[in-house]
């Protein structure tokens, strides 16, 4: 009995698939090469560049670095700044990433309400998204006015009878000052992200709920919460680089010393001292290694709770 006809298509079929793959993946490279190529010129470079700066002293005006192995960390660790600095991180991270995932599900939730007007209000929130920390930090800083009775802040608590204080001087309050214009600019992204996120629950769902009794602190806790709740890793990550790079800016304008007792002096922002203010290159350097160790502790912490939040019944 003789064989399938299609027994002898087995070896004509599979070469010329192979052939598209490797076409497929040919073109697929040569579209990824510009991209992975300033990727290495931006990121790899420069990640490489300062690791080994931070091994070594280097003045700028005289000369090439100099080696000088562990000196910098061992300055580092033995700096009582650094842990000020980091502490200080730490804190306009901590209460400026919490508020800015609470409050921007709640404006998301907001205007995810069709109503008369909702495109204007869903522009207007995306105002603060288009100003620069600096731009910014100009503008607030006529609001937190030093000075009881001046900024538009004081002049409110004034009127309402208490004693205002002075926001950007004092060592209490200046870095929460810091902290809520931060939350302000970074919102927007926030919103917009949970915005997405609700629009992709099913009207279905919600209608259900709604016909079931579930009111609207019910449907939020356990049908839109659990459903948008994927986004807030992503949100958190998103606020935690806007937090701790974008803090240089607001204590660069509004604090440009670092505050009183180095009250808003970030790690960023000591970083930028020690290297332009100072010249000690390798030692802003080594300062820069922490910043990404501590920025990829934040991140890892909030990647486990995360991933148990995800195993949680």
């Amino acid at each position: 009995m003789s064989e399938p006809a299609t027994a002898n298509l087995g070896p004509s079929v599979n070469p010329p698939r192979r052939r598209s793959s490797r076409r497929d993946g040919r073109a697929a490279t040569l579209m990824m090469a510009p991209n992975l190529l300033m990727f290495a010129i931006f990121i790899i470079v420069p990640i490489v560049g300062g690791l080994y700066l931070s091994f070594t002293t280097w003045d700028i005006n005289n000369g090439a670095p100099k080696w000088v192995g562990l000196a910098n960390y061992t300055k580092m660790f033995n700096d009582p700044i650094v842990g000020v600095a980091v502490g200080n991180t730490v804190k306009f991270m901590l209460f400026g990433v919490i508020p800015t995932v609470l409050i921007g599900l709640g404006l998301a939730l907001l205007i995810n309400v069709r109503f008369r007007f909702v495109g204007a209000v869903r522009s207007l929130y995306l105002i603060p998204a288009a100003m620069s920390f600096a731009a910014s930090a100009i503008v607030w800083r006529y609001i937190f006015l030093d000075g009881p009775g001046y900024g538009i802040v004081n002049w409110v608590l004034s009127k309402l009878g208490l004693v205002p204080p002075d926001w950007l001087v004092s060592t209490t309050y200046a870095l929460p000052a810091l902290d809520i214009i931060a939350i302000w600019l970074s919102l927007p992204v926030a919103t917009i992200i949970y915005l997405a996120a609700l629009q992709r629950i099913p009207a279905s769902v919600i209608e259900a709920a709604t016909l079931d009794g579930a009111g609207p602190i019910r449907r939020v806790r356990y049908i839109i919460w659990p459903m948008v709740r994927p986004m807030t890793v992503l949100v958190a990550i998103v606020a935690i680089l806007s937090f701790t790079n974008g803090s240089f800016d607001l204590v660069n304008i509004l604090t440009p010393t670092g505050g009183t007792n180095y009250s808003t002096t970030t790690l960023i922002f000591y970083i930028y001292q020690q290297s332009f203010t100072y010249g000690l290159w390798g030692y802003g350097a080594a300062l820069s290694v922490l910043q990404i160790a501590l920025i990829g502790g934040v991140l890892a912490v909030l990647r486990l709770f995360a991933a148990l939040g995800r195993r949680a019944p």
